[in-house]
């Protein structure tokens, strides 16, 4: 087995959101539903940091496959659409019927980085990443252990 093979067996194992939860190469608009809601977490703040914006590049590009011009571009789109041009909670609802659960704690860690790279987690931003958990449909439980692995109690 090569190396690629490899690779692609460990990100299949990891229900990495490049796929949808039918198995399908995740679509536009599942891929600008995530951008929305990872520059939603960064604008929490209400100021966007070049640290925030590197976090969600190295995110859509990682877990989607994107190059980094396919990233840009995703990012640009997402953020002609943002709120209150689309709702919340219609990015949230894409997200939820259309990965299976490990993928949308996949999406909640990413969230959550995204929240803590400026090093100071406000109020907001910590009630905004419970939030999009319950509305992407995991557990209490799934947030606490998202928040852990990005290094918040």
């Amino acid at each position: 087995m090569g190396l690629l093979d490899e690779v692609k067996g460990f990100l299949a194992r990891r229900g990495a959101p490049a796929q949808s939860r039918s198995g399908a190469q995740a679509d536009l608009e599942l891929q600008a539903a995530t951008a929305i809601l990872l520059l939603e977490a960064a604008y929490g703040d209400e100021s966007y940091a070049w640290r925030e914006h590197r976090t969600i590049m190295k995110g859509l590009e990682r877990e989607f496959g994107l190059s980094r011009k396919e990233a840009l571009d995703l990012l640009d789109r997402a953020n002609e659409i943002r709120p209150p041009v689309v709702k919340l909670a219609d990015v949230t609802d894409v997200i939820r019927d259309r990965f299976d659960e490990e993928q949308r704690q996949e999406i909640r860690r990413l969230v959550q980085r995204v929240i803590e790279t400026d090093g100071d987690v406000a109020e907001w931003e910590a009630a905004f990443a419970n939030h999009v958990a319950r509305a992407l449909g995991l557990s209490g439980e799934d947030a606490r252990a998202a928040r852990q692995a990005g290094g918040q109690p």
